[in-house]
């Protein structure tokens, strides 16, 4: 693999000494994370996860940039990520200033409404094509894949997923209160903080039991 590039794996390297703080609780349901992508991996070496919240806007797509670079971080194939909503919207412009801040390389490639973003984290490696769709539309899985809920209201509206063969509830707090705030990113930047992290100690959990 390409290595990542340096002010990502930077960011990534110092979050990754932080997971100590993690909540015990949160461990708890991080460890269940890490058991049904371990599940996965043991009947079909590989695992699809979809990350899911109510616009597809923010969490689930940050989510979804950070699980498809920290697979590559710990050197291990096999794991792809996806995300949609309950509704449609589009990749917030919010989020798309977070994860660059963070170290991704990401590209508008339009069109002006709900436009796709190109998002690079290594060199050589094809790009995350980022948009806002449904939890059901192509190009997500329609069967065998972990569903992980990041917002509450879409915890809610979809006690069950069809097609998954887990679901997991992993809640964070919505930055979209920012956005009218003088600094709307210091909030991004936390929800980036606290996804990244506890998506490396889940990825660092099935790293060491592979």
């Amino acid at each position: 693999m390409s290595p990542l590039f340096q002010p990502l794996k930077t960011y990534l390297d110092a979050k990754l000494s932080l997971i100590d703080k993690i909540p015990k609780e949160r461990k708890a349901v991080l460890s269940s994370f890490a058991d049904f992508i371990l599940q996965s991996f043991e009947t079909k070496q590989k695992a699809n996860l979809v990350f899911i919240c109510t616009h597809n806007s923010r969490r689930s797509q940050i989510a979804q940039a950070f699980a498809a670079c920290i697979p590559h971080y710990f050197d291990f194939p096999g794991v792809k990520s996806f995300s949609g909503g309950t509704s449609i919207t589009e990749l917030h412009p919010n989020a798309v200033s977070a994860l660059e801040n963070c170290g991704f390389r990401l590209e508008n490639q339009g069109p002006p409404r709900n436009p796709k973003y190109s998002i690079w984290w290594a060199d050589g490696t094809p790009a995350l094509i980022a948009y806002s769709k449904k939890f059901q539309d192509a190009p997500n899985p329609a069967s065998e894949f972990i569903a992980v809920l990041v917002c509450s209201q879409a915890d809610e509206s979809c006690p069950y997923v069809p097609g998954a063969e887990a679901r997991i509830s992993l809640p964070f707090e919505d930055p979209k209160s920012a956005d009218d705030s003088e600094n709307p990113l210091e909030k991004y930047l936390q929800t980036c903080d606290q996804i990244s992290s506890e998506l490396l100690y889940t990825f660092r959990e099935v790293k060491q039991k592979l």
